[in-house]
């Protein structure tokens, strides 16, 4: 987890911060007259958004009160009071029915007797510090002095007085580029604003020192909005990153130029893109599965005044009323009744999207379809980066790849933490020779990529992905990965390419360095394997792909990693890995190219 130096002041005017701090409450991401203005909307998606929360809200209502150990509270136990008290406590901006505002009232005195928030993990104090925060907001007419008192208390000392004690530095959540950053940071200026007018010297110590970090997670979505932890982390930190914009707005009436970092605002269409026709993620990195709506894409679709980037969520939404919806309601789904801007018209018909689409800066990432309807197109999506950055594995080039509605080469995602653990390896240590990559999941053995002599990527190396102008009907990415495979090649490119018969190309070629090499490609998938010739079959789902070696000097194999040994590693039902292998001498170049094509099987002759 790298951490970055802070950029020029950012917060210039630290000292007068709470100046414009608004007088009362509500101030948190609304005001009273914005709260009140909500059960009037009456379009379709403020209707459908007003009854998911009264159904979650009358769900929490009746369930039995948390209970925590005093001063230790896990992660899990912080994300669900948090949405808890959210959707309980717009059901009371909603309704004015007291018996919301009664059990958030409750939640927030449990939780300010706790003796810390998790501070040993402090994502735990990020999120327990919001959900305290727009409790004591949004229900404070309905707590005694006594009450405010205990509350607000609670959260200097909990959160803001415990967030001073963090240092700085190497590896530190408060001035890195990862996640932490804008969890513990959001959670923190909401605290501060919820208090300001309290403990203004505290609170203006806390903002001050978010708004010269948060910058720092801001730069990790530039220049084009990619972030390099990967989908799954995606949602995670923009969505706080937003809510830290949103809280600063509302109370303050100034983002400080938050989401005016480059980047920043091109981010949703890393999301879309990452997404392929089966509705499965490029689930590259860390990547764990979250089946739950994106609140925050209501919010970028507000700001850029693009209804495409809402489509998919109010989709969501009418699925999840219906009992339909193959995901879960998120916790900052109540967010969405402020951030859905009526005025947005999602029956519009919408702009074509790129078929071809890049990224650059931290995480370069290319993405290639055959279309955006067809469920059963052809997409291809290839990353670059480097195994060094937060979360990351060992998978400079690898990609993943659908066609005909089956995902045929794909990525596994993580592995289990407390696996991990459990085995004594060193999960954040990202160093040549970390244990980290003895997992299969984490390290080289279960990715797409090329290997040379079984060696482990470079960690000092980056890999870039540079997008190639269309060839005719072809679409087409390199990646360049030289420095990954340094000193044993003196240059490594992977070269894919979508053709217009929805196959896709690949090549892989090098130049050699003094030693000989050999030289394996990997493709993991879950299809079963038959063999005739150079040429592969994959079939799965009732859908077939060709899979053609262009050269014949090559041996090919498929292992089965099913079930890779060791204690860290989980089973992986049903997977395989197949692989090409050719040499080359000492100092020669060389080439491994490969051919997908889908099959389009009679309908009578599909397997499954």
């Amino acid at each position: 987890m790298t951490a970055l130096a802070a950029p020029p002041a950012s917060a210039a005017a630290a000292s007068a911060l709470l100046a414009t701090l608004k007088a009362g409450h509500p101030r948190l991401f609304a005001s009273a007259q914005r709260f009140a203005q909500l059960p009037r909307q009456r379009d379709a998606v403020s209707v459908a958004l007003r009854a998911l929360v009264l159904r979650d809200a009358a769900r929490k209502l009746t369930a039995p009160p948390r209970h925590y150990r005093n001063g230790v509270q896990d992660m899990d136990g912080a994300r669900a009071v948090q949405g808890d008290i959210l959707a309980l406590a717009m059901a009371y901006r909603l309704t004015g029915e007291r018996r919301y505002a009664s059990r958030v009232r409750a939640d927030l005195l449990q939780l300010s007797a706790l003796r810390d928030w998790g501070n040993g993990h402090f994502l735990d104090v990020g999120e327990t510090a919001l959900a305290v925060a727009v409790g004591y907001d949004w229900i404070y007419d309905q707590l005694n002095a006594a009450q405010r008192d205990t509350i607000a208390t609670a959260l200097a000392q909990r959160a803001l007085a415990a967030s001073l004690e963090q240092a700085e530095g190497p590896h530190s959540w408060v001035n890195g580029n990862f996640n932490w950053n804008p969890v513990c940071h959001g959670g923190l200026i909401a605290a501060a604003l919820a208090i300001g007018e309290r403990e203004p010297r505290l609170a203006e110590q806390v903002l001050a020192r978010a708004l010269r970090n948060l910058p720092l997670a801001g730069a990790a979505y530039s220049p084009d909005g990619s972030q390099p932890e990967g989908t799954s982390y995606w949602g995670y930190g923009t969505t706080f990153y937003v809510l830290a914009i949103e809280a600063l707005r509302g109370a303050l009436g100034s983002s400080f130029g938050l989401e005016a970092i480059a980047g920043f605002m091109k981010t949703a269409d890393f999301r879309l893109q990452m997404v392929g026709p089966s509705g499965q993620d490029f689930d590259f990195s860390d990547y764990h599965p979250h089946p739950e709506n994106q609140p925050v894409m209501l919010w970028f679709a507000r700001e850029t005044g693009r209804v495409d980037l809402a489509r998919d969520e109010v989709r969501t939404l009418a699925q999840l009323r219906r009992g339909q919806a193959s995901v879960q309601w998120s916790r900052h789904s109540p967010f969405e009744l402020l951030w859905w801007n009526p005025a947005q018209d999602t029956a519009r018909k919408r702009a074509p999207r790129a078929l071809q689409w890049r990224a650059g800066g931290a995480l370069p990432v290319g993405v290639m379809r055959s279309s955006w309807t067809d469920p059963m197109a052809t997409w291809l999506a290839i990353k670059g980066g480097t195994p060094t950055y937060s979360h990351a594995h060992m998978d400079v080039g690898s990609f993943v790849l659908e066609a005909r509605g089956v995902r045929w080469a794909l990525d596994l995602g993580t592995e289990d933490y407390d696996r991990m653990r459990a085995a004594g390896l060193a999960l954040w240590d990202y160093t040549q020779d970390s244990t980290r990559w003895s997992t299969f999941r984490a390290g080289a053995d279960g990715h797409n990529i090329l290997r040379l002599n079984g060696a482990r990527q470079r960690v000092d190396g980056k890999g870039d992905i540079v997008a190639l102008a269309p060839d005719g009907a072809q679409a087409g990415f390199r990646a360049e990965l030289s420095s990954l495979y340094a000193p044993a090649a003196r240059q490594v490119t992977r070269t894919v390419r979508l053709n217009a018969d929805r196959s896709v190309s690949i090549e892989d070629s090098w130049s050699g360095a003094s030693e000989p090499l050999e030289v394996a490609f990997q493709w993991l998938t879950r299809a079963r394997v038959s063999r005739q010739g150079n040429t592969l079959r994959l079939e799965q789902d009732g859908q077939a792909l060709a899979l053609t070696v262009a050269q014949d000097d090559v041996s090919i194999r498929v292992d089965d990693v099913s079930a890779p040994p060791g204690l860290q590693n989980s089973p992986n039902p049903g997977l395989r890995r197949i692989v090409v292998t050719t040499h080359t001498g000492a100092g020669e170049d060389g080439t491994l190219s490969l051919l997908a094509t889908p099959l389009a099987l009679p309908q009578r002759s599909r397997v499954r």
